[in-house]
């Protein structure tokens, strides 16, 4: 959505039309405010990414933090590179085996 509206604002303002380029800027704003005014909160899980829409929300729980969120994805990306290299070195271990078996 936002690049859309990106989109057209370019193009508006390439056509020397500045007063819709603006205008469709403040439209895609309204829609964006209108879309966060009206949607509810939901709980996510770091770990697994998992969304909980209509979760009992508690006593203000602690919004979401891109930051923990990366480091999360940078953890699971490292064990999935570090089993892919296990079952790497597993399988060239096993073909030395099998190449000097008589």
């Amino acid at each position: 959505m936002v690049g859309l509206g990106v989109l057209l604002s370019t193009i508006a303002w390439a056509m020397y039309l500045p007063e819709y380029a603006i205008g469709v800027l403040m439209g895609f704003a309204l829609v964006d405010l209108l879309l966060y005014t009206f949607m509810p909160d939901m709980l996510v899980c770091y770990r697994c990414s998992a969304r909980y829409r209509h979760a009992d929300l508690g006593e203000d729980p602690r919004r979401f933090d891109l930051e923990v969120a990366e480091r999360y994805r940078q953890e699971s990306i490292r064990l999935e590179e570090s089993i892919a290299a296990k079952g790497a070195a597993s399988n060239a271990t096993d073909a030395d085996h099998a190449t000097k078996s008589p």
